[in-house]
């Protein structure tokens, strides 16, 4: 018999493949019985088992009738929800680092980022799309030198956490600096980096440019890069192995969704780790 298989939104119809793997993937596809899913029947293209009503393992559709679910909009965070966070900066490591290096644009940069603290001194980097809207923040813990606290320091602060808002309940990100698509002119060039904090600090000292982040080597998704349609892009890697091949995977995404690229390398034979944030202060004398 063939059956509907549901198409997206897989992990949030079925969170776990029958065999207990975590779906997140999404390589299990429930099958769509009486026009509704069901999670707990179809094929996991993991670990290759099918899960059919009244049927063995072996038995798997050939020809799937596939079925498209309508994907629900992304949830926003209203304005004035961010708009409260954006304060208490003599708590906010990076944003005493910013305002020491930069003092005469370090409170532009936090309102035109929109970065906001947390009652426990963490940095939130508010993520807001192209129509303005916040999509979901990160939150992440700095050093006074403005690095990322580290596993070895504190494990709790070394993990980004999205707070309350989760993927489960609608909440998505987009691009690090997206919302600029809206107000720069449509020929400016685009430069993706990993990190929030490279992006910012690019757009002190090449504000031409737009500057996203996609918040790690291996976060950029195709339907985060299709916003960059048809655009020129340049990827500039963090200095490692892990950055070099997560430029790679990025260029891949983007020429899959029609952007022209580039990847700059900053120095090839580097292993350190240094991003161009780094590379910027340590060239304008501020380190």
């Amino acid at each position: 018999m063939n059956y509907p298989f549901v198409q997206s939104n897989r992990f949030k119809v079925a969170p776990t493949c029958p065999c207990g793997k975590n779906n997140r993937d999404g390589k299990f596809s429930p099958i769509i019985l009486d026009g509704v899913p069901n999670p707990a029947f179809g094929h996991c293209h993991s670990c290759g088992q099918s899960f059919f009503p009244n049927a063995t393992s072996k038995e798997v559709s050939l020809s799937p009738v596939i079925t498209l679910l309508p994907k629900t909009p992304a949830r926003i965070i209203a304005a004035d929800l961010v708009q409260k966070t954006l304060k208490s900066y003599n708590l906010n490591n990076f944003a005493l680092w910013l305002q020491n290096k930069y003092p005469t644009t370090a409170d532009y940069l936090l309102n035109y980022f929109s970065i906001g603290t947390t009652k426990a001194g963490g940095t939130l980097f508010w993520y807001q799309d192209k129509a303005g809207n916040y999509r979901k923040p990160k939150r992440i813990y700095y050093k006074p030198d403005g690095h990322r606290v580290k596993a070895s320091e504190d494990e709790t602060k070394s993990k980004p956490s999205p707070l309350m808002f989760t993927n489960q309940q609608g909440y998505e990100y987009c691009l690090f600096g997206e919302f600029q698509l809206g107000t720069y002119p449509a020929t400016a060039k685009i430069v993706m980096v990993e990190s929030e904090k490279s992006a910012i600090i690019g757009h002190v000292h090449f504000p031409d440019f737009i500057w996203v982040a996609t918040g790690g080597a291996v976060s950029l998704k195709k339907e985060r890069a299709v916003v960059l349609q048809g655009r020129k892009v340049m990827i500039i890697p963090d200095m490692h192995q892990t950055g070099r091949e997560g430029a790679l995977r990025m260029q891949t995404i983007l020429k899959g969704v029609g952007c022209r690229t580039r990847i700059l390398e900053m120095d090839k034979h580097r292993q350190d780790g240094d991003d161009i944030a780094d590379i910027l202060v340590r060239r304008s004398g501020l380190l």
